[in-house]
């Protein structure tokens, strides 16, 4: 959900005339109220904003995909029965999910300071000047739903590794405690029967 967020945010603020869309492919169908100087203006001032939000949408992507791939590996690796899983593994398993949250939180932050560096820009504020004059009031220089959202979504994968840390280390625990009673199990079962006499 973040990644079709992140996504969607970019290709919802690149405007009417996208670099994209400017040459002839699907997304010259879009109707466009810009007519002249005024649509060459625009069309500068689309491009240039793309441009700057390009890195989000790159940095987004490697982030959302790169961890998404990782998880999923972890996961697979994880899904086995609790006692045949290696006891380090649910420690490794714990100290993922513990980097996975704070790269998250920092992703998060970078994201929605970029995202706001970008809409007080004077790009920004030009073209939200020009959508306003033909009534486009929802193309402005706020922080859009869409990144809203995306931000949303990742707080909510800082929870859910939270809880992954909680439970790789109570399953750490279990199955320390389950090793250790079969330990004290054999042991007991092998330990040498002494056979006495009864004399001297």
């Amino acid at each position: 959900m973040v990644l079709m967020c992140i996504v969607a945010s970019y290709f919802v603020l690149a405007g009417f005339s996208a670099s994209f869309a400017s040459g002839g492919g699907f997304g010259s169908n879009y109707y466009s109220p810009f007519e002249g100087t005024e649509l060459e203006e625009v069309r500068q001032l689309d491009q240039q904003y793309t441009i700057l939000r390009a890195p989000l949408i790159y940095g987004g992507v490697a982030v959302s995909l790169g961890l998404g791939v990782l998880t999923m590996g972890v996961l697979l690796q994880g899904a086995k029965s609790l006692t045949k899983l290696p006891r380090n593994w649910l420690l490794l398993e714990a100290a993922f999910s513990v980097l996975a949250a704070v790269g998250y939180c920092t992703g998060v932050g970078v994201y929605l300071h970029v995202a706001l560096r970008i809409n007080a820009t004077d790009t920004c504020k030009r073209r939200e000047r020009l959508y306003a004059r033909k009534g486009l009031t929802w193309m402005n220089c706020q922080l859009s739903g869409t990144d809203g959202a995306a931000a949303t979504f990742a707080c909510l994968l800082v929870i859910m590794y939270g809880v992954s840390v909680v439970l790789a280390l109570r399953s750490y625990r279990e199955q320390k405690h389950y090793k250790d009673s079969r330990e004290q199990h054999r042991n007991y079962s092998e330990a040498p029967e002494y056979l006495w006499s009864g004399t001297l």
